[in-house]
């Protein structure tokens, strides 16, 4: 029963999960925005990382297709829907989960859909049958288990685990609609049944009795042989520490000895604390980028429709929480880097070439790996800036990043600086293919990413842009007559106390996204 309830309550959340993301799409672009073909193709790649989707489509309120994304845009192209069942019932409840059916691409599938707040439009998701079935296949007890969904007709929403194509008379004397778990001995079978979807599917778990058995004797005779292992473990550890403290009673008069010994410790902590500044470093990015994607959902949260948008309260008190522990992981981290240097996220005087140098030791090792050369080419009588070293730092680090991987293999990354008398120029060039002039039109557009799909969020240059706008700078892109591309960063010099001409960025973001 305790399987049964697991997998209903994972395959809620991966329903709610769905709709959630359509809810919070249809909230964010008016129908005009997400009614655009680019810019849903755009949208399709960054949401869909992970392959849970496998098409997108939009639908205006007369049921005519406004754009589409995925690999069936033939077979749908000006179809209509406002025949639909589905389609009617969306505009009705505001969403709508389907059963499997064919429909106009003759191909069994899911979907989910939802409209927009004022109900302008339906946007409609395809999910992925290998991803949603696979929720079901950890449910499999035995060789000979099996797990499905069918609907209240014994119709399969999810293929048999083993080949089974329809239930039996006896499987479908359980279609009765019940509260909760039930469970219930038919042969040498155990089924467990639970209705999910609001009473329109039914989960079904079946397996033989004997294997379950064996399976409960096995992990029984697991448990003792642990238990066991563990006694003989605490029994051995009890003599140790015996002995221990004996022999710590015989040596209290060598008490010279004994401070040689912390002396040898304090050593150790003192390598432990380099240790300890090189890890908290490299934790940073991560924790960066938790706190970004929980700010840029808080930030969300306020424009959906709390009615609407199920444990509304819930989802805004677990972002609070995300953001409170990663701030105390982020202070011990800060602390620990102050073995090695001081960290501060307020203006401070920047030495450039220090932050280029302390950038590219993190790339360098890929770098090596991939054997690609990176030369300094920097001014030594370099000024020094009042800027904010973490960002500045953030943005170097994106560049380099987009660097390796346009270089590849076997190339070369020159990075030099120099100066005027209002300003400091940083410049990245690398032996890459250059950047072709369609993407140069799009390249710091927020999610648009040349890279494979879960490869690159499409953020990083756009971040990099408004990083350098709120500083007072700017950054440009251009290519080379050699070939490869050249990015120029333009910081402006400033003394202490001298005002700044920061603007309000777009995004808040820290960490490296790509």
């Amino acid at each position: 029963m305790r399987m049964a309830e697991e997998r209903s309550d994972a395959i809620r959340q991966y329903l709610d999960q769905q709709i959630l993301l359509l809810s919070t799409l249809s909230g964010m672009y008016p129908v005009k925005v997400i009614g655009n073909q680019d810019h849903l193709d755009r949208l399709f790649k960054a949401i869909n990382e992970r392959g849970h989707v496998v098409d997108l489509q939009v639908i205006d309120a007369k049921g005519v297709q406004l754009s589409y994304v995925g690999p069936h845009r033939a077979l749908v192209e000006g179809k209509k829907y406002h025949d639909a069942e589905w389609f009617n019932d969306t505009l009705i409840a505001g969403k709508h989960v389907s059963d499997v059916f064919l429909g106009y691409r003759n191909i069994p599938h899911l979907v989910v859909a939802v409209t927009d707040p004022l109900k302008t439009y339906v946007i409609r998701a395809t999910i992925n049958s290998e991803k949603f079935n696979a929720l079901l296949h950890q449910a499999q007890m035995g060789h000979s288990g099996d797990a499905f969904i069918v609907n209240p007709e014994g119709e399969f929403q999810t293929p048999s685990l083993q080949g089974e194509k329809e239930l039996t008379s006896a499987e479908r004397e359980l279609l009765v609609h019940h509260e909760g778990t039930a469970a219930q001995v038919m042969g040498s079978y155990l089924y467990t049944t639970r209705w999910i979807k609001e009473g329109q599917w039914m989960l079904m778990i079946k397996f033989k009795v004997s294997e379950s058995l064996g399976s409960f004797n096995e992990r029984r005779n697991n448990s003792l042989m642990i238990i066991a292992a563990a006694t003989i473990i605490f029994m051995f550890s009890a003599v140790l520490l015996c002995r221990y403290m004996v022999g710590k009673l015989e040596r209290s008069d060598r008490r010279r000895a004994n401070m040689d010994q912390q002396m040898i410790q304090v050593e150790k902590m003192a390598s432990i604390g380099r240790l300890a500044a090189g890890i908290a470093h490299e934790i940073n990015n991560p924790l960066q980028m938790i706190t970004n994607q929980a700010g840029w959902i808080e930030e969300l949260l306020p424009d959906e429709d709390p009615a609407l948008v199920k444990n509304f309260d819930e989802y805004r008190d677990a972002v609070s929480k995300i953001k409170f522990h990663v701030t105390r992981a982020g202070t011990i981290t800060h602390r620990l880097l102050g073995f090695s240097r001081r960290m501060t996220t307020e203006k401070e005087c920047i030495r450039v070439n220090e932050l280029i140098e302390e950038t590219i030791s993190f790339v360098e090792n890929e770098a090596l790996s991939n054997k690609i050369t990176i030369e300094r080419e920097l001014d030594e009588n370099l000024p020094t800036t009042m800027s904010d070293g973490p960002q500045v730092q953030q943005v170097f680090l994106n560049i380099l990043n987009n660097g390796l991987d346009a270089v590849d293999h076997d190339g070369k990354i020159v990075v030099s600086t120099r100066a005027d008398d209002a300003s400091i120029y940083i410049e990245f060039s690398d032996t890459g293919p250059g950047i072709s002039p369609e993407v140069m039109k799009q390249i710091f557009d927020p999610f648009f990413t040349t890279k494979e799909p879960g490869k690159g969020t499409g953020l990083g240059m756009s971040i990099c842009y408004d990083i350098m706008k709120k500083l007072g700078g700017k950054i440009d892109v251009n290519n080379k007559k050699t070939g490869g591309a050249i990015f120029t960063i333009t910081l402006p010099l400033r003394k202490m106390g001298e005002p700044g001409q920061e603007e309000e960025g777009t995004f808040g973001y820290e960490g490296a996204i790509s």
